[in-house]
């Protein structure tokens, strides 16, 4: 190709974005996915169309396409007429099926809605500003977060990516001189579980609500690592903190204001040990704030969904040293998430 057929391919790339994204949520909510991993083989367009009554033509244009993405692998296929059967792949098995340890369906389907709002209507968000984010919360919901926590769908899409990306937040940084570990808002347990796995010599809690802890029992893993995370129910910004020497806060901080941001993170310093830590995982901007792309997505979703923004590992290191933070490191380049680790200085005694 061409410069100039590359330059508009891209453009041509992201104008025809959603159709992707809209193939991936037919499919999830037809319950496609779960159909072929419950099946003894492969399985033909009139069958799925039957099993999930469906236009069987219809069917089978979405299971073409759904193979063009690599969602679906073809198989069979009659070289004259092009039918054949569809199964899984290795990735729709791992991340779209309901039986998957690591499935990814509640946060895919999570932003099926979004997609319809408030994503539908960013272009008057970005005319009004936070005024439209306001009057949108206060129409839809009074309290996000119960609402949030009441649905299982948003609870399994908050435990999905830390599910699959969690031993990336447990190995940004050696953590092996903490022994007292605590995931701050740390849902169901999916990253204290990496940590736990990662570090058999530390204790792990969980410090979240007790509507999550009520539920967390239930999706404990198997193995010694999972009978090392215990729960504690409790509001980080009400309740005191429980006891640790390294205190972890994974997808949390975009959530809040700079305000309410700076008062977490002097509530963690004031309830650290000398010399102890609080690590931190969130989507990071550069420094420059020209990537990474997935950053900038979610700086918007924050804007539209209520939350605040995403930072940049300059901005985090400016909040952990003003209440007083020293030795931050910051490690912006993994995907998805970056990484910040800062300590607890030790206070030494005035010269006599």
């Amino acid at each position: 190709m061409t410069t100039m057929e590359n330059e508009a391919r891209l453009i041509l790339d992201l104008t025809e974005g959603f159709i992707k994204s809209q193939i991936l949520f037919t499919s999830l909510k037809l319950g496609i996915f779960d159909l072929l991993d419950t099946s003894a083989g492969p399985m033909t367009a009139s069958r799925i169309s039957e099993a999930i009554r469906t236009d069987t033509d219809a069917t089978k244009r979405l299971l073409d396409a759904c193979a063009g993405l690599g969602l679906l692998q073809k198989v069979n296929v009659d070289k004259e007429t092009g039918d054949g059967e569809y199964q899984l792949t290795r990735a729709s098995r791992a991340f779209l099926t309901s039986s998957s340890p690591t499935n990814l369906g509640g946060y895919v389907k999570v932003f099926s809605s979004f997609y319809k709002f408030p994503w539908a209507d960013l272009r008057k968000a970005v005319k009004e500003g936070p005024a439209f984010v306001t009057r949108q919360n206060q129409d839809n919901t009074s309290d996000i977060f119960k609402i949030f926590f009441s649905n299982q769908i948003l609870m399994d899409a908050m435990t999905g990516l830390p599910t699959v990306f969690g031993a990336k937040t447990a190995s940004a940084f050696d953590l092996s001189e903490f022994r007292r570990m605590c995931d701050i808002g740390g849902c169901t347990g999916p990253l204290a579980y990496h940590l736990a796995a990662a570090y058999p010599k530390a204790a792990v809690s969980v410090f979240d609500l007790s509507e999550v802890v009520k539920v967390a029992e239930d999706r404990r893993p198997v193995g010694e690592h999972g009978q090392r995370v215990s729960f504690i129910p409790g509001d980080f910004f009400r309740d005191p903190l429980p006891p640790a020497d390294l205190y972890v806060v994974c997808r949390t901080l975009h959530d809040f204001t700079e305000d309410k941001v700076l008062t977490l993170l002097t509530k963690m310093h004031d309830s650290l040990p000398l010399g102890g830590g609080v690590l931190i995982a969130e989507y990071m901007l550069d420094d420059d704030k020209t990537g990474p792309e997935v950053a900038h997505k979610y700086d918007l979703h924050m804007f539209l969904t209520g939350g605040d923004r995403e930072r940049s590992g300059q901005e985090y290191k400016r909040l952990l040293t003003m209440v007083g933070f020293t030795e931050v490191t910051v490690r912006s380049s993994s995907y998805p998430l970056g990484h910040v680790l800062a300590r607890k200085a030790p206070k030494y005694s005035a010269r006599l």
